[in-house]
């Protein structure tokens, strides 16, 4: 995944912002040790997840992720260059709780923990319910990010409720995948061509894109 995005930060002229999931291990000392490998990659914007991917215990429990950030934060410290990182809360994704309250004030009590660890900003994938979003960006303290997909408010909605980025995560790619079993589709059912028509890129276009990240 770094050389991934060493890849990318060479390919465009403007910051980059990494996933870096949980940290690729459980513990303060990976999550450091994965902050370090990316900023020297060139990436000088970092998520951080506290998503364990374990279902018996979906989340890092709040004292141990807040361990993981202070980790992260002194890390990207040390690299002496003003890293943003975004902590993300897998409260809506993992449906914590018992109901939108129980989840809403567990998103307040771990994204003021994670404020206070050295994050500059909350991200809370799933949240995209405008008056919700107002409550938390109200009560939190600090910055809330937010991630959009098929469905959701537009971004201008989104902003007004409170937050200040809005990312589409997987979205762009899921689509891409849906257009091309479209075009499957209708390659063998009918042997026609339209939904690759609708968003054809020319060939000429494609190739000066890969030209320039070459240079």
């Amino acid at each position: 995944m770094c050389r991934e995005v060493a890849a990318i930060v060479d390919a465009v002229g403007i910051p980059v912002n990494a996933d870096i999931e949980a940290g690729y291990g459980d513990s303060p000392a990976d999550v450091a040790r994965s902050v370090t490998d990316f900023v020297a990659a060139g990436a000088v914007g970092l998520n951080l997840e506290d998503a364990t991917g374990r279902p018996e215990q979906p989340l890092y429990t709040l004292e141990e992720q807040q361990r993981r950030l202070e980790a992260a934060r002194t890390a990207a410290d040390a690299a002496g260059l003003p890293v943003y990182l975004n902590a993300r809360t897998d409260t809506y994704i993992t449906q914590f709780g018992n109901g939108e309250e129980e989840r809403l004030a567990e998103t307040l009590r771990r994204g003021r923990a994670y404020l206070n660890a050295g994050a500059d900003s909350v991200f809370v994938p799933l949240l995209t319910d405008p008056a919700t979003l107002r409550r938390l960006a109200s009560d939190l303290g600090g910055p809330v990010t937010v991630m959009a997909f098929p469905g959701a408010p537009s971004v201008a909605a989104l902003l007004d409720a409170g937050a200040v980025r809005v990312s589409i995560g997987q979205s762009a790619m899921l689509a891409t995948l849906g257009l091309t079993a479209r075009i499957a589709r209708e390659l063998r059912d009918s042997g026609t061509y339209q939904a690759m028509a609708a968003s054809f890129y020319g060939f000429s276009e494609a190739e000066q894109l890969f030209a320039e990240a070459a240079r």
